[in-house]
């Protein structure tokens, strides 16, 4: 492996670990409310590359940014007004776009570590609440 290649993975397994930890955390909450819990997270995660566009360096990549924390931010609405699979496919966007950011095809300026970290979190979100409602159940 390339020393280039250690950050991003690092970063992905510590997405997985978060991932995990919040998913272990939020039994100690009701379906209702576990399923508020993950559509919050999910709408707060959409402001974060909203927030890349307030620096200078990132300004100019607003009509890019802003469309997408909108509709993910639907989601996570969507989510606790329709269905729960709203919020899971709101995730998994999200770690599309992360993956846009990481591999430079959103050019928005962030930090290099977030993208892998925020994609795996996303990817095992989007499983765990699709399993929780739809397999689980």
């Amino acid at each position: 492996m390339k020393h280039g290649n250690v950050l991003p993975l690092k970063m992905a397994l510590t997405g997985i670990g978060l991932s995990l930890s919040f998913v272990i955390a939020s039994h100690y909450f009701s379906g209702e409310n576990r399923l508020q819990i993950f559509a919050l997270f999910l709408a707060l995660t959409s402001c974060v590359y909203g927030g890349a566009i307030l620096t200078p360096a990132g300004a100019e990549y607003s009509l890019v940014e802003l469309p997408f924390v909108v509709v993910v931010f639907v989601f996570s609405i969507l989510g606790l007004l329709l269905s729960p699979l709203y919020i899971a496919f709101g995730y998994f966007i999200h770690g599309i776009w992360d993956l846009g950011h990481h591999f430079g095809r959103v050019k928005t300026p962030i930090v290099k570590w977030f993208p892998p970290l925020c994609a795996s979190f996303d990817f095992l979100m989007c499983l765990f609440i699709f399993w929780l409602w739809f397999a689980g159940n």
